[in-house]
């Protein structure tokens, strides 16, 4: 061979290995379908690569794939503290499944332990490998409630519930190994093969009872068997080995959803927790009914004189109370007034006073817009009343405009003089933002997984309501069992940013620097608590009552009772808490915030009254009304900073 031919022959080998390597790099690399019939060697090899981290950038492993460990046994996770005696109570808590208490490994399936008033239900969940093909049977028995769900593969979002148990179904007390109670607890034949795999899953809540033995048995009949027989620990194996994960009771989004979750869950049969059914009609749209007048409430402090007042004199004496119709009742919350009258935000509204008001607004629509909009129904009216001047009202109608049969929410401030010669009137600089930007600021220590949680509750208000202008601050004390950076970057929230430092958790100095963070003068800042169910129009309903170098607001928000949610409330009216309030940045700026007393605080109580206390020196008026999108769930202090 002469050396002509030599060099060809090298220069189409380096070509064609240069080839093959961008082939690889594109075909599997890249996940891009070059070869279809290998499609699975594909999948495989990108798996095993990911497995071995050259490939994981943050992103999950495909959970139909090999998120698979052989060892032996179940994933045991188990929920405790929260008082969660039933399955859809268990479903409406907001981080079940992904963020158990504890999280263990069962050897097999049957629970036995002593009546624990902490414990509220167990999950067990991975994978069944029969050691014999043929038709098998499955049973269940507990004292509580039950289910058994099993898929026809590996796949968790395959799986059908095979049996259950319902201590409501029963006429007496269930007993170990009585599988023949109802019906339900005895599946139908299920084909299985022998050394496949099959996602299991059995959910056991404890339900209502406080003393005794409390049991769970999941058995099998075999083919060939007689008998039920409870599941070893050699046909099982986990899900996933998440026993490192115990420690900081992480929020694991990996984990499987809970398919019998579905029939329970029940976010949006609370109506508060819908969204709005119109969108807002912009200020100018009927700026021309009303002429605008002055608004400047006798009852606010003058910045220049403030003799006599005392601490917390903002919450005990300068908070003035809002009339409200409909008054908002809940089912489930206890509607009896149980604290001091001054700590009451709102009272009802009579309603022939309500309609009276919008009659006479909508008459003056009508007027100035003739034939354009349409009365369909009242969705809110608030008053505050000044006994020297007159009333203030907040009108929020449902509308139609009768040129294009669209429906609007119109929601205006108006102002009744109390002197009856004066007319209705828009108060002067009392018109609220739309598109004002919302900054929800949230402080946190070593709670990671209901971070979580708050964040998926803003994606939820961001989808349903497709808000540009809110924003996520949230700032971290480096709690060890969540990367904020990597949950952030994985979510849908476009505006957010976080602030993480050591040290021990201060709500003042985190919540001041948050603010100091943000740029926008023009921005609304949020105090929030973790542990909260936001519904979506709290977002709007802040917009409306923050009115820059005019008002605070400080809602009062519902406080669950152990075992409560917001889709299935059981609870009262947080009268003393001042945990979420809203201002505009500027305002906070002017009057300074904390006071000195307060500013490197780094134990609980009394900082929300101190901002009140500030807001008031510096001639602002607070808003205070019940808000019944918020609700703040029960919790334990055990594990918080």
């Amino acid at each position: 061979m002469n050396l002509t031919v030599l060099k060809l022959v090298v220069s189409a080998g380096s070509f064609f290995t240069c080839l093959s390597l961008i082939f690889t790099d594109v075909c599997l690399l890249g996940r891009q379908d070059c070869l279809p019939s290998a499609r699975s060697f594909q999948k495989k090899l990108v798996g095993s690569l990911e497995r071995l981290f050259f490939l994981r950038s943050g992103g999950d492993l495909d959970l139909d794939e090999e998120i698979f460990d052989m060892s032996k046994g179940l994933n045991h996770h188990v929920w405790e503290y929260n008082c969660l005696k039933s399955i859809e109570a268990l479903c409406n808590f907001p981080i079940f499944p992904k963020a158990p208490d504890k999280r263990e490994i069962i050897s097999r399936t049957e629970i036995t332990t002593r009546s624990r008033r902490r414990v509220d239900a167990h999950r067990l969940l991975g994978f069944l490998v029969p050691n014999l093909s043929g038709e098998h049977l499955f049973a269940v028995t507990s004292n509580g409630f039950a289910e058994v769900w099993l898929s026809p593969d590996k796949s968790w979002r395959s799986a059908n519930q095979i049996a259950y148990i319902r201590q409501t179904d029963l006429k007496s007390t269930t007993k170990k190994w009585d599988f023949e109670a109802v019906k339900s607890q005895i599946s139908a034949g299920v084909y299985l093969e022998a050394r496949k795999r099959y996602f299991i899953e059995i959910v056991y809540s404890l339900g209502g009872r406080k003393r005794g033995e409390n049991f769970l048995q999941v058995a099998w009949k075999r083919p060939g068997k007689s008998t039920f027989e409870i599941i070893e620990s050699e046909s099982l194996s986990l899900y996933t080995n998440d026993s490192e994960k115990d420690k900081y009771k992480t929020y694991d989004d990996r984990l499987p959803k809970a398919h019998y979750c579905a029939k329970y869950q029940k976010s949006y049969a609370n109506k508060y927790m819908r969204s709005e059914p119109y969108p807002s009609l912009d200020n100018s749209a009927i700026s021309g009914a009303l002429p605008f007048c002055d608004y400047s409430p006798s009852y606010i402090l003058n910045p220049a004189k403030l003799d006599g007042f005392e601490k917390y004199h903002g919450v005990k004496k300068h908070v003035h109370k809002t009339y409200g119709y409909p008054y908002p009742n809940i089912d489930g919350i206890i509607r009896s007034h149980t604290a001091h009258n001054v700590f009451l935000a709102e009272d009802p509204l009579e309603e022939e006073e309500a309609w009276s008001v919008v009659e006479a607004y909508m008459e003056t629509v009508e007027k100035s817009y003739p034939g354009k909009y349409e009365l369909e129904d009242i969705i809110r009216v608030e008053k505050k009343k000044d006994p020297e001047k007159g009333n203030r009202y907040l009108l929020e109608l449902a509308v139609k405009d009768l040129t294009n049969f669209d429906g609007y929410i119109l929601s205006e401030y108006i102002f009744k003089p109390k002197d009856r010669s004066e007319s209705l009137c828009y108060p002067r600089g009392l018109q609220w933002n739309r598109t004002a930007d919302v900054y929800l600021i949230l402080t946190v220590k070593n709670l990671g997984r209901w971070v979580h949680h708050f964040i998926k509750n803003v994606e939820e208000i961001v989808r349903e309501t497709k808000d540009e202008h809110l924003h996520v601050v949230i700032f971290d004390f480096n709690s060890p069992d969540i990367d904020l950076e990597h949950v952030l970057r994985r979510s849908n929230l476009r505006n957010h940013h976080y602030i993480s430092k050591p040290g021990n958790y201060s709500r003042t100095v985190s919540l001041m620097e948050a603010i100091k963070s943000i740029d926008d003068p023009e921005a609304i800042v949020v105090t929030i608590d973790l542990h909260l169910d936001i519904g979506s129009q709290m977002i709007n309903d802040i917009r409306k009552h923050c009115i820059k170098g005019r008002t605070v607001y400080a809602p009062q928000i519902i406080f669950l009772n152990c075992g409560g949610s917001s889709a299935l409330p059981r609870g009262s009216w947080y009268h003393y808490s001042y945990g979420t309030v809203a201002m505009y940045k500027e305002d906070w700026e002017k009057f300074g915030g904390f006071s000195q007393g307060f500013v490197n605080k780094t134990t609980w109580g009394g900082e929300d009254w101190d901002i009140i206390d500030g807001a008031v020196k510096g001639g602002l008026e607070i808003e205070r009304k019940r808000s019944p999108w918020v609700y703040h769930y029960y919790h334990t202090k055990y594990g918080m900073w």
